[in-house]
């Protein structure tokens, strides 16, 4: 497996798929479909200071994740880098999705950021125990009206 960053051109048509598929998984899902949706993906990789991290399995993108950085809105001195999604193809090897994890913590660590992941209430269990085994933990709950 090869844990790379993103080609935009070469790999959009695997992160759109990738994005699509994390959509499906989320509480929000009927929120993120549609054209709309493929331009905030396409708008959201594109943005200067976002980064994303791909594992790839016999030529196949299979997982992959999604940083951004910015100065903390609470001490604009301080960088923080916001992890907007990850996924896993339901076919990839078992260790995909920790391996863009680790890779993004790592690029975070260089970068002298800190990290902020996300876990929804859709996530399985092990994403508690993955975050916390990487130095996080649990400091907010978002609460969303969901029509």
């Amino acid at each position: 497996m090869i844990i790379r960053p993103a080609d935009l051109e070469k790999d959009a048509l695997a992160i759109l798929d990738g994005a699509k598929d994390f959509a499906t998984r989320t509480p929000m899902n009927h929120l993120l479909q549609g054209d709309s949706y493929t331009d905030a993906v396409a708008r959201i990789v594109t943005l200067p200071d976002f980064e994303l991290t791909l594992a790839e399995h016999n030529d196949v993108v299979v997982a992959g994740i999604g940083i951004f950085y910015s100065a903390f809105i609470w001490n604009p001195e301080i960088l923080v880098a916001e992890e907007h999604f990850w996924w896993a193809d339901k076919d990839a090897p078992y260790s995909a999705g920790f391996k863009v994890i680790k890779q993004a913590i790592k690029n975070i660590e260089e970068r002298g950021a800190i990290p902020m992941f996300k876990s929804l209430t859709t996530s399985h269990k092990g994403v508690d125990k993955v975050y916390r085994s990487l130095g996080m933990k649990p400091v907010e709950t978002l609460y969303m009206r969901v029509k």
